[in-house]
């Protein structure tokens, strides 16, 4: 039967957070947004790959990756404009459909967030030193790991210190990179390669192929990665429920307008007729990230603003991710889904400490070990390539089918069959493209074991749920389902960061 209760009454306990409510605001919350999809990252690191598939017409690609993710968006519109909960997915999902499932959800998150941060400081570090010995004759094969040791403990210090003031860096390091990122796309058109200003970009029959066209479309759903991560920040921010739809709508159009505008920018400055080919001068050849090579042409000395704008990417991106793992895994501490000692709450900054404390050790851990025993360029690869996509794959798609249960069992007079099924069914199938496409050829070693470390991960959760289940241990069942804020904070409650 339709009906219009929000949610099933799972529990009498009252609705309300012991973090910091109303920490930021609109503009803090859609800049968590930003910084977790990497603006520099995101319009530097993948321009070889992408032009390699399609050609000129990678910015054409990137516009119709940007209106599917806008479809994604809409899934994470629809259920957090009913539901505000620092456990993000973890929540939307266990209300939605079971909390067995959110639970597997949120498992899998921690191939997404909490194990990002560790290999992007290691693999910052990489391009550093490739980039010292280079121009400078600088060897300093330590500087991958000095990076990670250095910038976790600074991030999880930020972290404690309380979410307004973690904001307040994350908002300047992302106005700052976009304001270089930016800068380098324009130099691009000021003075173009060979092949001049032109309009190439925008005419589909220039790709190399449809199928190759296609996939660049599809890949840069990845590139776009990130883009929800103002959810899990729902319980910190003022009227959460108007403005984490609001943020993350923002940030889908903002950042895939810039991102067009970078790609365009670098094709048209490095030359849009010799991209691609067998010419050591093609785009697809070059030994180092476009963007620099078009920088040290451009800008001479100043090419080191270019990785300015990495570093200052490198600190936003995990930055931002730190504030979704450790909130969710506060939440999952908090209702216990894990242990309790996970939703322990600093009695001052009302920060998730012991939350903070275990992702800092995990991004140590993880930067290092893998790190060392790969290099810090295939650890990256790895975990933030092909294992981060498949349990992206997962998490998506989870929220695709949470929507359409959320309206159908409990918000059936709002049910719409566009924004419900239409919209989650497409990007879903598109998803789940761009996953096989990954895997076609199957990748060499270590990156062959991507579906293997997903795999077994998602085997243990599921272990991890049945002993719970034999042991009568659900008393987390029903807090998973109930574990919202059910009333938007109030107009100026708390310390804004605007």
């Amino acid at each position: 039967m339709a009906t219009n209760e929000a949610v099933p009454r799972q529990s009498a306990e009252p609705a309300g957070t012991r973090l910091r409510a109303g920490a930021i605001g609109l503009p803090g919350a859609t800049m968590q947004a930003v910084a977790t999809i990497a603006p520099a990252i995101a319009g530097l690191f993948f321009t070889q790959y992408v032009v390699s598939l399609t050609g000129v017409t990678a910015p054409l690609a990137y516009v119709l990756g940007v209106c599917i993710v806008l479809m994604l968006g809409s899934t994470l519109v629809q259920l957090s404009k009913h539901m505000s909960s620092a456990g993000g997915y973890y929540t939307f999902v266990s209300r939605s459909i079971h909390p067995r499932v959110g639970f597997l959800t949120a498992w899998m998150y921690i191939f997404y967030n909490p194990l990002a941060a560790g290999p992007i400081y290691a693999y910052f570090g990489y391009i550093l030193q490739q980039e010292l010995k280079a121009q400078y004759g600088i060897s300093a094969p330590y500087l991958w790991w000095l990076c990670l040791i250095t910038g976790a403990p600074f991030v999880a210090f930020l972290a404690w210190r309380g979410l307004a003031v973690s904001v307040r860096v994350l908002v300047t390091l992302g106005l700052l990179e976009m304001a270089i990122v930016f800068a380098l796309a324009v130099s691009g058109f000021i003075s173009p390669g060979p092949g001049g200003d032109n309009v190439n970009s925008w005419i589909p029959s220039h790709s190399l192929s449809a199928e190759g066209f296609a996939l660049a479309v599809v890949f840069s759903l990845q590139g776009l990665t990130g883009w929800e991560a103002a959810a899990p920040l729902a319980e910190e921010t003022d009227r959460p429920r108007r403005n984490i739809p609001r943020a993350t709508m923002i940030a889908i159009v903002a950042l895939g307008a810039f991102l067009v505008i970078v790609y365009w920018g670098q094709i048209v400055g490095w030359g849009t007729s010799i991209l691609t080919g067998s010419s050591p001068k093609a785009l697809v050849n070059a030994p180092d990230l476009p963007g620099l090579v078009i920088a040290h042409r451009l800008w001479g000395a100043g090419w080191v603003l270019v990785l300015a704008a990495m570093f200052s990417s490198t600190l936003a991106v995990c930055q931002a991710c730190n504030n979704v793992s450790t909130r969710i895994w506060f939440k999952m501490g908090e209702t216990g889904t894990l242990p309790r000692w996970f939703g322990r709450v600093h009695p001052v900054h009302r920060t998730p400490v012991n939350a903070i404390l275990a992702n800092l050790a995990l991004s140590l851990a993880v930067g290092l070990g893998v790190g060392f025993a790969l290099n810090a360029s295939r650890s990256y690869l790895l975990t933030n390539g092909l294992v981060l996509v498949l349990a992206v794959l997962y998490i998506y798609v989870s929220a695709n089918v949470a929507v359409a249960f959320f309206y159908l069992r409990y918000r059936r007079d709002e049910f719409n069959w566009l924004l419900h099924i239409g919209f989650p069914a497409f990007s879903t199938a598109a998803l789940v493209y761009v996953t096989i496409k990954s895997f076609q050829p199957f990748p060499s070693f270590p990156y062959n074991y991507a579906p293997l470390i997903d795999g077994i991960w998602l085997a243990i959760g599921v272990v991890i749920l049945a002993v719970l289940w034999l042991r009568g241990k659900d008393d987390w069942l029903a807090k998973a389902a109930a574990a919202t804020v059910d009333a938007d904070v109030s107009a100026g409650t708390g310390e804004q960061a605007r």
